[in-house]
């Protein structure tokens, strides 16, 4: 029986955390990892920001990450290709794999990554939890469910938990409204987190929605 479980994870040792805490409004977008060698896995990551100087600037800096190149780029949203460093950096990916966990979905931005992830049971869960806790990460757990349960209700709600909180937040304030009961700020401000960060959890949400629900 799988164990899915939704946490927000935020240190500067873990891979790009320095970037994320220098530029907050950045989002970072993880479509896919692998590792040939464990200890430096391969992440190709969707960024959003408005200045990619400024963001190059800061990549270079990074300690967490040994190289990045540009794949794709189109106004503030880019495809990079990103190795993580072998050293100083939490080696997170590892310790995943060892527990039998599976990586379904992370969003960086504000300093903090937003994760979603299987395990086997609770207690590969609560190994990496531990891991995390012994390597000073700060950890903020939303949710832990059967994975079973979950995927019946994925069935019929394609959403995370952050995602449903913010459309159905955004849907009660009028945001959806024409004209619009309240603005993006607003609802932003209500989640505690930034403008940026609320936008492309309504961006993606929607996008779940429309791929499930209409095309």
């Amino acid at each position: 029986m799988s164990l899915l479980a939704e946490f927000e994870a935020a240190s500067p040792s873990l891979v790009l955390g320095p970037t994320l805490e220098a530029l907050p409004s950045l989002t970072i977008e993880l479509e896919r990892q692998y590792a040939l060698d464990p200890d430096r896995p391969i992440v190709f990551c969707w960024t959003r920001y408005h200045d990619r100087d400024r963001l190059e600037r800061e990549l270079d800096a990074d300690e967490t990450v040994d190289e990045f190149d540009r794949l794709v780029h189109s106004g503030d949203r880019a495809l990079y290709r990103m190795q993580r460093s072998d050293s100083g950096v939490i080696s997170a990916y590892r310790r995943w794999v060892a527990a039998g966990g599976e990586l379904l979905e992370c969003l960086g931005s504000e300093g903090r990554w937003e994760v979603e992830m299987r395990f086997p049971d609770r207690e590969s869960f609560a190994e990496y939890y531990t891991f995390l806790e012994g390597e000073d990460v700060e950890f903020e757990l939303h949710r832990l469910a059967n994975g079973e349960v979950a995927r019946r209700a994925g069935e019929s709600n394609p959403l995370t938990e952050s995602q449903r909180e913010a459309i159905v937040l955004a849907y009660e304030r009028g945001f959806f409204d024409v004209p619009r009961g309240t603005d993006l700020a607003t609802v932003a401000e209500m989640l505690g987190i930034s403008t940026q960060a609320v936008s492309e959890r309504l961006r993606r949400g929607q996008s779940r929605l429309i791929d499930e629900h209409v095309l």
